[in-house]
């Protein structure tokens, strides 16, 4: 037989079961299927049938059977430790590609440079190499607008890892990189879903690989998940890898004990650790995993903390240091030793070096249930949701009208006049008080500090805004964590405006994180989900707000957004200030024909100067100047200092609004009180909902 050239692989290559015309039905058969080309010898078939894939055996197997792990089969894998690689992603970002591009995509249009790294690793001694596929998921290439490109994703990323091992002419095994579909963008994926997701991304591996890696896993709850999925997807060894962090506990807090103790009621063939930290925060977390369970134990320590310079991340080039912790971690009990973030195939060579001659304390074994008595497979489940031990959360003043007072951030530390005005706005009227943040470049107060000063020392609600502008979602999730502790529930969520300094904004600014996502993570936080979507030991009640630009030149796009905003979690909207009711009706409307039932809070600044209102119309994109208002601006009547249409805005828009907030001016003013005073003497009745 003559072998062709490698062609695409599709759906009419999957082999067929004996359920599909292979077999008797209702047989537990399993294919072993050989993605080999071949032309047959045959003149019959050469003349018919010139190209044919070859079906290389078929096995019959108890439904709880797995097939032989390669390790069984050849030699050169027993009675040794294994080392696996280290990066694919910081490596490639290393070579130029920007952190914000999935990697897994380069499969497609940079494949020479994946395979010269699978060749690199092999070249340093590995025995195992993962295929570039960890982030090759839904969610995770939804950013990139490539989510309909999974399978095509992952089976390119898989055969490039199996050319080059067999380029390299030495025997390795193929690791088949499964992270956890998790988004940032979207934490609550619910358990059928996330399930669904997994199971397409290992179906893609399964024909190419010769085991499963699942890592990075942060709470045993989606590992046990994600093995059971893989467990029902294929006949393929299985990998478990948690991640854990300086603390010794998986991102959800819990000891590497109970991972070891999950893994071991499974029917997988190694637990272990990677990534997060480096090795020194690994070692006592080995140890555990070896003391807990009968497993083999994988370990595939970060080189170390990162440095961000610019758009890249830097690591310690610490080769020989990596190299003896890997013997150490041998040791401790170890059977597979590797890299993660920031290791280069100049860490995995050492590594190989120092292990090389070591006996493992336990060796890896034959995969499945050793006898038919065995425990048999768990049914694949979804992981447990949160249990939810109070109602869903919901719009705290429904049926009212609410009348909110908004307070600009002190700028200086004494808030003791602060604190006074807030009272005396409260007392004239205010439900609620809000924190602003209208004067963006000045230095402030922190908003989170000025909310919890008014919330301890007041007794009533504060309303935060948020701003997501060059900001992470970490540093954004514990700056409102910090709020709650305080007392602060009700937070709106902005993208906000980038902080320029000089004469552009700062290059290393995260834009990735807008008010939809800002809104996603808080609800997440209410099911008891964190940014990461790994599950936290506490639920939050955030009343969760998003703003409405009434005055947006392009009305359609901007209910789109509110729509957006309503769909990841948003209980309430919040307008921009509204100049001109006659022009924001078309919003408000639009709201209800849209059926987004959300209540709308409407905002004034009635005591703002004109010049605030000429910056606002003409500086900021997207907006439509209304002409009354643009018309009295150069007349120079001042529309700004005048209570009585503010009045009437409020009874005009109260129909439309189950709220409205007032922006104080920076000085004392009393005009603020009196106006508070009269719109709660004839505040509209009801709020719309």
């Amino acid at each position: 037989m003559a072998a062709s050239a490698p062609v695409p692989y599709s759906e009419r290559d999957r082999p067929v079961s004996p359920s599909e015309g292979g077999g008797q039905a209702g047989s537990a058969w399993v294919i072993a299927s050989c993605r080999v080309r071949v032309l047959c010898a045959c003149p019959v078939c050469a003349l018919c049938v010139p190209d044919l894939w070859v079906v290389g055996q078929w096995l019959v197997m108890s439904s709880s059977s797995r097939l032989a792990p390669p390790w069984t089969r050849d030699p050169a894998f027993r009675g040794r430790v294994l080392v696996c690689d280290g990066a694919m992603g910081t490596m490639l970002h290393s070579a130029g590609v920007p952190l914000d591009h999935p990697v897994c995509e380069l499969n497609l249009s940079q494949p020479r440079l994946v395979r010269d790294l699978h060749a690199a690793y092999l070249a340093a001694g590995a025995d195992i190499v993962q295929t570039n596929t960890f982030d090759a998921n839904r969610p995770r290439l939804t950013r990139a607008g490539l989510q309909d490109q999974v399978a095509e994703i992952t089976i390119a990323g898989a055969r490039l890892a199996r050319e080059a091992v067999d380029e390299s002419g030495r025997p390795a095994l193929v690791a088949g990189s499964v992270g956890p579909v998790i988004g940032t963008a979207a934490p609550r994926i619910g358990e059928d879903t996330r399930a669904a997701m997994l199971a397409a991304q290992i179906a893609a591996l399964a024909d190419w690989v010769d085991v499963i890696l699942l890592e990075t896993f942060g709470d045993i709850d989606s590992l046990t998940q994600a093995v059971q999925v893989a467990l029902t997807e294929c006949d393929l060894p299985v990998f478990a890898q948690a991640t854990f962090g300086d603390d010794g506990r998986t991102l959800r807090g819990e000891p590497p004990a109970a991972v070891a103790a999950a893994m071991s009621t499974l029917d997988v063939a190694t637990v272990g650790v990677n990534c997060t930290v480096g090795p020194t925060a690994l070692r006592g977390v080995v140890q555990q995993l070896a003391g807990a369970c009968p497993l083999p134990v994988s370990v595939q320590p970060n080189a170390g903390v990162p440095r961000r310079l610019g758009r890249q991340l830097r690591y310690a080039h610490n080769t020989e240091y990596f190299a003896e912790c890997a013997r150490r971690f041998v040791a401790d009990g170890a059977t597979i030793v590797g890299g993660c973030c920031g290791t280069t195939p100049a860490h995995i060579r050492a590594v190989a070096r120092a292990v090389a001659g070591l006996t493992p304390g336990r060796q890896l074994g034959p995969a499945g249930p050793a006898t038919p008595q065995a425990r048999p497979r768990p049914a694949v489940r979804a992981a447990p949701p949160p249990v939810s031990r109070r109602e869903p959360v919901t719009w705290p003043h429904a049926g009212r009208f609410v009348i909110l007072a908004g307070m600009p951030v002190p700028r200086v530390q004494d808030m003791t006049e602060f604190e006074t005005k807030a009272g005396q706005l409260k007392s004239a009227g205010a439900d609620l008080l809000a924190i602003t943040n209208r004067d963006r470049p000045a230095v402030r107060i922190n908003p989170v500090a000025a909310a919890a000063v008014l919330r301890e020392r007041l007794g009533t609600e504060v309303l935060l805004q948020m701003e997501a502008a060059d900001r992470s979602l970490a540093a954004l999730e514990a700056d409102l964590l910090g709020a709650y502790a305080l007392g602060v529930q009700m937070v709106v969520c902005r993208s906000g405006i980038p902080r320029v300094a000089g004469n552009y904004p700062d290059p290393g600014s995260l834009w990735d994180v807008d008010a939809v996502r800002l809104i996603s993570v808080l609800a997440g936080l209410n099911d008891g989900l964190d940014w990461r979507g790994v599950p936290t030991p506490d639920q939050t009640r955030f009343v969760i707000g998003a703003s409405l630009d009434t005055s947006a030149a392009d009305a359609g796009r901007e209910l789109d957004r509110a729509e957006e905003k309503a769909r990841a979690g948003a209980h309430f909207l919040l307008t921009d200030v509204i100049y001109d009711p006659d022009s924001s009706v078309r919003i408000l409307s639009g709201l209800r024909d849209r059926g987004i039932d959300l209540p709308v809070i409407i905002a004034l600044a009635p005591f703002d100067p004109p010049t605030a209102i000429a910056q606002h119309l003409h500086e900021f994109p997207e907006v439509s100047p209304p002409p009354p208002v643009l018309a009295a601006l150069r007349g120079g009547e001042d529309v700004a200092h005048r209570i009585d249409p503010a009045l009437e805005t409020v009874h005009k828009l109260g129909g439309l609004a189950s709220g409205v907030l007032i922006h104080a001016p920076a000085g004392p003013d009393e005009r603020m009180a009196r106006l508070l005073a009269r719109i709660a003497r004839s505040r509209p009745p009801g709020g719309a909902a």
